[in-house]
């Protein structure tokens, strides 16, 4: 009778633990996202040289939250909420955190936050470690990795590809672009679709020139160049890829920093009803 006792209460604690194994993750629990860089001018709105890290550090800073689902949510802070921004600091950022980067650059290394303090411009950016891979640059890491699966890096295209990217984009001068030269084209894949981004930043002209500062998103049909996202400040606005991240619930989304003299904040774009859609704006800091 024990024995039969002691077998019914194993059978009940196996199943118990195969139902926690097989539980599907809550579509509405919610993952911190953190920009991390070794270009520690990307997550400061910096539009001098890029200053790097050593091997082993790195800049972070939160930039949202977000569910399993996909859905998008503010970090609490900004400067027109010093209350939220004095509670986020207390209760967040004042403590050290482990994320896991869960973008293509790096993936699976593990970042250990600093404790951080706010600045006079709410900025509430710090540096941290990370162990177990390597960064060549930037990426974008989360406290609950289990949401995400393997995403596509963003490629830049060679010599040759970049330049017939550039002859198709001379349609748009001087409409848009006073020049396609010095346009950088990455390649990368949203939903299943094929698009190429275009950037001009700061770290694009060396020899200061006074180009436009250009940020896009496109598609080649019919040997012509079809804009998806045209960014509408091209004089003091840089915006750089930050990584792409992709959900096991199915959406990709692909981040980038927004800076200009005074503020930097995060873009994140997706598929949207078929569409390239501006899905989440928002983060970052302001004086």
């Amino acid at each position: 009778m024990k024995c039969a006792k002691n077998l019914i209460v194993l059978l009940l604690a196996a199943l118990a633990a195969l139902g926690q194994q097989s539980a599907p993750e809550s579509a509405s629990a919610k993952t911190m996202l953190a920009a991390v860089s070794r270009d520690e001018d990307l997550l400061r709105g910096g539009i001098g040289p890029s200053k790097w890290t050593g091997r082993g550090t790195i800049a972070v800073e939160p930039l949202a939250r977000l569910t399993a689902a996909g859905e998008w949510s503010s970090i609490p802070c900004s400067a027109n909420n010093e209350k939220n921004c004095r509670k986020f600091e207390r209760e967040y950022l004042s403590k050290p955190h482990d994320y896991t980067v869960v973008g293509a650059d790096g993936k699976g290394t593990t970042i250990r936050s600093k404790p951080t303090t706010l600045s006079e411009c709410f900025d509430y950016g710090g540096t941290g470690t990370y162990s177990g891979g390597v960064i060549e640059k930037s990426t974008v890491a989360a406290s609950t990795p289990e949401f995400f699966t393997d995403s596509e890096v963003v490629r830049p295209l060679n010599k040759d590809d970049t330049l017939a990217i550039r002859k198709l984009l001379s349609e748009f001068v001087p409409k848009k672009l006073d020049s396609p030269n010095g346009v950088r084209v990455l390649s990368m894949h949203l939903g299943k679709q094929n698009l190429y981004v275009l950037q001009r930043a700061f770290e694009d002209m060396p020899d200061g020139g006074q180009r436009s500062l250009v940020f896009g998103i496109g598609v080649v049909e019919s040997h012509r160049f079809h804009l998806l996202y045209w960014k509408q400040n091209t004089v003091d606005e840089n915006e750089r890829v930050l990584g792409t991240i992709s959900l096991k619930s199915g959406p990709d989304f692909l981040i980038t920093v927004v800076s200009d003299p005074e503020s930097h904040s995060y873009h994140v774009y997706g598929i949207r009803d078929g569409r390239l859609s501006l899905i989440y704006a928002g983060g970052g800091s302001s004086c």
